[in-house]
């Protein structure tokens, strides 16, 4: 019997969150029973980072010009455009779906809609995976509720925060949606892995503690957040070294540029490495001391929290979303206010003074990732979920 095709519409080519999360998850389905299928967008200058790993894995994948919902849509002209480019976008992925003799769309990520409206034209069953938590517009997220609601055989949030928020304007997918969270390779993140010749390169000497943020910069995801906070725990930690792991979209330079203007107006940029995107997230994390997350809005999830805690590292995250329900307070880490910048420097400075109490919260975050948040068992809550709806369930 030849396996089962499935396609997933996904919306981005790059090697983020949720691009990390299709990756780990189409190389590691039973290619006996499912053959993965990945349409990668063509609306903005990627690099090819993701398509590139799916060529390593040996993952069929083609470039699309398909429709992805982002903020440059978010408005009276925009919407128009977005409609149109949704049309054509739609009848592409429906191509290929008939081409490839597609049994089953699994549309990865909120932002990517060509799937949905493929699936219901073709009258194949529907899995929309929900990474995202989007506060505002509310206009926006009120719509995408909607269109979820009505173009889902099934859903799967990464996190009972981002389930929660979306059964709040929802309530109809009560009976459709499930929690599955991201997983972590806790073979490759792992205590063992040498992250020795990374500090040396970011010039971290013996007696630095490396607090690390990793990943894209953008506004939510706190940046300047995190280096007001830095700052205040420098004055009394001089030990203290930060890094800033991750680049911004494509078209966003700027915002590199502000941050760097915000870290010499507060005197910390001799204190600040701006590593930019890399690739080896593992050796990152092997190199750190501390992982913070300041995320100041809610974080659907957070990879690279689970990412720490796999490789034995404390993590200070914000106190709203996806943290809420990987990091356990006081034990694998802390969590602060997003609104108080303060709160994070306390918790930078009572980590980097105490040596012990990092290794302590650093082991309990290993057992936790390797117990919680596995590959194995996200891997086979997809695979059972497939396997339902090809069944009819």
């Amino acid at each position: 019997m030849k396996p089962a095709t499935i396609l997933y519409p996904h919306s981005s080519d790059e090697l983020y969150g949720s691009d990390m999360v299709l990756l780990h998850l189409v190389k590691r389905l039973n290619r006996a029973v499912f053959r993965p299928y990945v349409l990668l967008p063509t609306d903005l200058p990627y690099e090819g980072k993701l398509s590139r790993s799916l060529s390593q894995a040996g993952v069929a994948h083609e470039s699309l010009a398909m429709p992805v919902l982002r903020r440059r849509y978010f408005s009276l002209r925009g919407g128009p455009r977005f409609a149109n480019a949704l049309i054509r976008g739609a009848n592409n992925v429906m191509a290929v779906a008939r081409r490839e003799n597609v049994a089953l769309i699994h549309s990865n990520t909120s932002a990517v809609w060509g799937g949905a409206l493929a699936a219901s034209r073709l009258h194949l069953p529907h899995i929309w995976h929900v990474h995202e938590l989007i506060t505002e517009p509310a206009l926006v997220r009120r719509l995408i509720a909607w269109m979820i609601n009505r173009y889902s055989t099934r859903v799967v949030a990464i996190s009972e925060a981002v389930a929660a928020h979306l059964l709040a304007d929802s309530p109809a997918l009560a009976g459709r949606i499930s929690v599955i969270y991201d997983a972590v390779d806790a073979e490759r993140f792992s205590p063992s892995v040498d992250g020795a010749a990374l500090r040396s390169a970011w010039g971290a000497v013996s007696h630095d503690v490396l607090v690390g943020v990793v990943g894209r910069i953008s506004a939510w995801k706190g940046q300047a957040f995190f280096l007001k906070a830095f700052a205040r725990a420098l004055r009394s930690q001089p030990t203290l070294k930060a890094v800033i792991v991750g680049d911004v979209a494509p078209g966003e330079t700027w915002r590199k540029e502000e941050l760097r203007s915000l870290a010499a107006e507060l005197g910390v940029a001799q204190r600040i490495v701006w590593a930019g995107y890399h690739d080896n997230a593992p050796a990152v994390m092997a190199a750190l001391d501390i992982l913070a997350l300041p995320s100041i809005r809610p974080e659907p999830f957070g990879m690279v929290v689970i990412e720490a805690m796999a490789s034995g590292k404390p993590v200070i995250a914000t106190a709203h979303g996806g943290p809420l329900e990987s990091v356990v307070d006081g034990e694998t880490g802390l969590l602060v206010s997003p609104a108080d910048p303060e709160e994070m420097a306390a918790a930078l400075v009572r980590l980097s003074d105490d040596r012990r109490l990092r290794a302590e919260m650093g082991a309990n975050g290993r057992r936790r990732a390797v117990d919680v948040f596995g590959f194995r068992q996200h891997v086979q809550a997809f695979q059972d979920l497939y396997h339902d709806l090809l069944e009819g369930g």
